[in-house]
């Protein structure tokens, strides 16, 4: 029986999601390994165990964990952080586990809109036909985005989101990215960087083992910081240096909004 926390690439009949870092937690055991009725609180810890605080990671859990809806909750005082992060809902109406607890499915992250969003590093667009699978050809650029071959950088990493735009741009018609997700992205870059680099560059062998196999980079020298929680205004700070070095990317043309 493999352990809590080791290492084990998803059966035939497990679910994942899109995002690498949340198949990861499912690869170790940090959720059910399955992908399957996977609560907000197994969620959270597993956030948690990144060396993310308490309030971020259940910001991030808690509008995940709302129901998908295609309009917001009908009165903005009754509900006003449902109402706020009512998009960002993907379980369905009255989902839960046996035991009556609210969960959600990997593979529910995939709904598009939702969490999932076009101009991924890894995945192609929900247009394109599968925002779903792990694209081998764009990992190996977001690999070969390292300038100096061992580290990619906050510079490294902007000049490939410029470049995944251009792409997808040229390959996806319906492509939308309006200025938001540039905000959204750029957060998401400032997270890794924080967690698991020094906030400007992350190992090379970081990153294949998170977005090349889905994996904790522990056998590369990976630990969480210990003593140290990285709050709200630690990622906006990095997040903004991130968005400053992409460049505005809110071109008109870039949305379907």
């Amino acid at each position: 029986m493999v352990e809590k926390g080791e290492y084990q690439p998803a059966g035939m009949n497990d679910l994942r999601s899109p995002c690498p870092i949340v198949n990861a937690f499912a690869n170790h055991g940090l959720i059910p390994r399955n992908g399957r009725d996977v609560k907000a609180d197994e969620l959270n810890k597993a956030v948690h165990e990144l060396g993310l605080s308490s309030t971020i990671s259940k910001v991030l859990v808690w509008g995940a964990f709302l129901e998908r809806s295609d309009d917001p909750p009908p009165n903005f005082l009754l509900h006003p952080l449902a109402h706020i992060h009512w998009h960002f809902g993907i379980r369905d109406a009255n989902q839960k586990d046996a035991t009556g607890m609210p969960s959600l499915n990997l593979d529910q992250l995939s709904r598009h809109g939702a969490i999932e969003h076009d101009v991924s590093m890894t995945r192609r667009d929900f247009a394109q036909g599968d925002n779903h699978s792990l694209q081998a050809d764009l990992v190996e650029q977001l690999l070969r985005s390292s300038s100096d071959g061992s580290n990619i950088t906050t510079s490294d990493f902007a000049r490939l989101r410029r470049k995944r735009l251009m792409q997808q741009k040229d390959d996806n018609p319906e492509l939308n990215f309006p200025s938001l997700l540039h905000f959204v992205t750029a957060g998401q870059i400032a997270a890794t960087q924080k967690v698991f680099g020094d906030g400007d560059k992350i190992l090379v062998s970081f990153v294949e083992a998170l977005f090349k196999e889905e994996r904790l980079p522990i056998k590369e020298g990976w630990q969480r910081k210990q003593g140290w929680l990285m709050g709200v205004i630690g990622v906006l700070v990095q997040q903004m240096r991130v968005g400053v070095a992409i460049g505005r990317t809110d071109d008109k043309k870039q949305s379907t909004a």
